[in-house]
């Protein structure tokens, strides 16, 4: 049954994925302040004209450049409140899972799985049997085994871990427990059917860590829980009496400082799974990753073909092959690491710094998740032996509101905030094309998902029109003016509204738009400063507030004190794409649950649709379900999406990667840092 399923679905990932790297859609970078004079084309560039120097099984260290410091080295953390894309590529590989996604199909295979388990049915529960390989080790040399898993599973629910974790552990509030039945074989059982989005995106991908480092850590978070009940009440209820709130407050703190624990541990000397340990970092110099040679799969043998079939063979004589007959042609081989001895990642002030750096010869590889000017991309490649890579960008960058607070709350506010958004100028006019708008929460790029019939009734429209609609818009709702902001045809300009008076009769406070300042990242500065503008014209007092990228993260993914604000995400599963669960259904809000829906949205539908989705095992039906939600997101705005870019990457010919067609690029591989040769200049 899953297995049909999976076939099916990674049919079709891989169909869109095609679409989207070779035709239809094109979009562009995000890039800095220098806008290029033409966009660049779509689909990867030509190989090198410089082939790497021949394989002597002798590497150099691969040298990369990054923008920021990783928040934490603690993987607890790193899936929880120090989620950042900048910790991603210094943590990556570092937890084992039992199951993954194929290179550039994304089909569900096995990792440390020996096969594809269907499940079946006992009285009333659902259980799915994990058979473990019984040759992976840590890099410390001990076993990784059904232990692990529930130890990782059991920390992740018991301590209600937040942000990234739940649907490792308690995906769409499904009740699943986690066995051990001997040293490698995991027991799942499930109070129903297990779901696409219950199993094969959510409980099946979980990480696992190593009880044998961890144990302590995780019961010293235990303690601050010991003996501490859920209270009798609904805590979300606005009518508690004192005491039910004083029980509701105290149980609520007695988790997160259970989990403020566990995120704060020291990581030092952390095992691993991956290719490589991330052993030592100087904040604001470098980090350093150190080669694992113990890696499982390191000397495994990847190989795709056209009619679907994905395989692997190990150096320890066991192939794993699904979803073909390995007929056909090869679409992609290689043989995995470490190769490089360590991996050295530079922190540079700022993305021109970086590629100074890589015109210079001082690094290898550049990892930008901001996009690239034609300009710096320009100045780059007049450095020696570098060759750049286009691909299409699964990423979404957007204004979020925090909805939790007034006038933020209303939606005629929003609404006008998405008619004064003129995308389609900042990004032609002010970017000369850098970007490309974005109308729906999914991105063009994941063709089977993405649904092209979102309405986009404001896109066209002048500047005098959108004024006047959005006055319109406010003045229907309560919304008055001591001088109301209009379209002056002499001055062909508006005059800004003054003394704006909100429905509830109080004066509109100053409210402010967090986003990363130019010197990090200039299209969301850019994008910030004209949306306050646009604001501004309608008389509300808008201020952006441009500052450092991991500034941001505390007031809006920890205390939720923020008015609005500029990030982006990039967004993961691409074979099922749950971020419609995690970002928005209200179970998440940030302020309550501490995961990701930092807006606190609130809607039954939208709930009902996503609740849908997650337990749904009809592929079709998901695919109906999140055509639906990206029209209730289009019209509600939690958030409004404001482009979408596409990925260059620049690196030197002297890195043989395994391969260049990857949705949202080599970027998002973080630069392949265990496959990747780094051949000696």
């Amino acid at each position: 049954m899953y297995k049909k399923w999976m076939l099916v679905l990674g049919l079709l990932i891989a169909g869109s994925l095609l679409l989207a790297s070779c035709g239809g859609a094109t979009p562009t970078p995000e890039g800095p302040t220098e806008a290029p004079t033409e966009a660049p084309t779509e689909g990867p560039t030509e190989a090198p004209t410089e082939a790497p120097p021949p394989d002597t099984g002798e590497y150099d260290v691969y040298r990369i450049g990054i923008f920021e410091d990783p928040v934490s080295l603690n993987y607890w953390n790193y899936l929880g409140p120090g989620s950042s894309v900048w910790t991603s590529y210094v943590l990556g590989g570092y937890a084992a899972s039992l199951f993954t996604l194929s290179d550039q199909r994304y089909d569900f295979v096995p990792s440390l799985a020996t096969e594809i388990p269907d499940p079946y049915q006992e009285g009333d529960l659902w259980v799915i049997e994990v058979e473990m390989v019984q040759d992976a080790t840590w890099s410390d040399g001990e076993p990784i085994d059904a232990h692990d898993v529930c130890f990782t599973h059991n920390a992740c629910k018991d301590l209600k871990l937040t942000q990234n974790w739940p649907n490792s552990c308690a995906p769409n509030e499904v009740e699943v427990t986690c066995e051990a039945l001997d040293d490698f074989t995991v027991r799942y059982t499930f109070d129903d059917i297990p779901s696409l989005g219950v199993w094969n995106a959510g409980v099946a991908l979980a990480p696992i860590l190593p009880e044998h480092f961890w144990a302590d850590a995780v019961v010293a978070s235990y303690d601050y829980i010991e003996g501490v009940e859920a209270p009798d009440v609904d805590c979300s209820s606005e009518e508690l009496s004192e005491a039910d709130a004083a029980a509701c407050a105290a149980y609520s703190e007695a988790y997160e400082n259970a989990r403020k624990a566990l995120y704060e541990a020291d990581p030092s000397g952390s095992p691993v799974f991956g290719g490589y340990v991330t052993d030592r970092m100087e904040p604001g110099a470098f980090v350093q990753r150190t080669m694992n040679p113990d890696y499982y799969f390191r000397g495994a043998e990847v190989i795709e073909y056209d009619d679907g079939t994905w395989m692997l063979v190990h150096p320890n004589g066991t192939t794993y092959q699904l979803y073909g007959d390995a007929a056909g042609e090869e679409t992609l081989r290689f043989t995995s690491g470490p190769y490089a001895p360590n991996i050295i990642l530079s922190v540079y002030g700022s993305q021109d710094a970086a590629f100074l750096a890589l015109a210079d010869g001082e690094i290898d590889y550049v990892i930008n998740p901001l996009g690239l000017s034609r300009g710096l991309q320009e100045q780059a490649e007049r450095g020696e032996g570098i060759v750049s890579y286009d691909n299409a960008d699964y990423g979404m960058y957007y204004i979020a509101f925090n909805m939790r607070k007034y006038p933020m709350s209303e939606y005629e506010f929003r609404q006008a905030f998405d008619i004064v958004i003129d995308k389609e100028f900042v990004v032609n006019s002010v970017l000369a094309g850098v970007v490309f708008p974005m109308y729906s929460t999914m991105p063009p790029g994941n063709g089977f998902w993405y649904n092209a019939d979102v309405p986009t009734p404001y896109v066209g429209m002048s500047r005098e029109e959108r004024v006047n609609l959005a006055v319109q818009v406010l003045s229907d709702a309560g919304w008055t003016w001591e001088e109301e902001p209009f379209w002056d045809a002499d001055r062909i300009d508006v005059t800004p509204g003054v003394g704006i008076t909100m429905p509830n009769g109080e004066p509109m406070p100053e409210l402010t738009i967090l986003g990363p300042g130019p010197a990090y990242d200039p299209i969301r500065a850019t994008f910030n400063q004209w949306i306050s503008e646009w604001a501004r014209e309608l008389g509300m007092p808008v201020e952006s507030e441009l500052t450092g990228f991991n500034t941001i993260l505390g007031p809006v993914f920890i205390d939720c004190d923020f008015d609005m604000y500029i990030l982006g995400w990039s967004l993961g599963n691409v074979a099922f794409p749950d971020y419609f669960e995690s970002f928005w259904h209200s179970r998440n809000d940030t302020a309550v649950s501490g995961n990701n829906n930092t807006p606190g949205f609130n809607n039954a539908e939208y709930d009902a649709l996503v609740d849908e989705f997650m337990s749904t095992t009809d592929l079709e039906r998901a695919r109906e379900l999140i055509f639906e939600m990206q029209i209730l997101l289009a019209d509600q705005r939690p958030y409004i999406p404001l482009f979408y870019k596409q990925t260059t990457d620049l690196i030197r010919t002297n890195i043989e990667l395994p391969y260049t067609e990857v949705l949202s690029g080599i970027e998002s591989q973080a630069g392949f840092q265990t496959d990747a040769k780094p051949h000696f200049r």
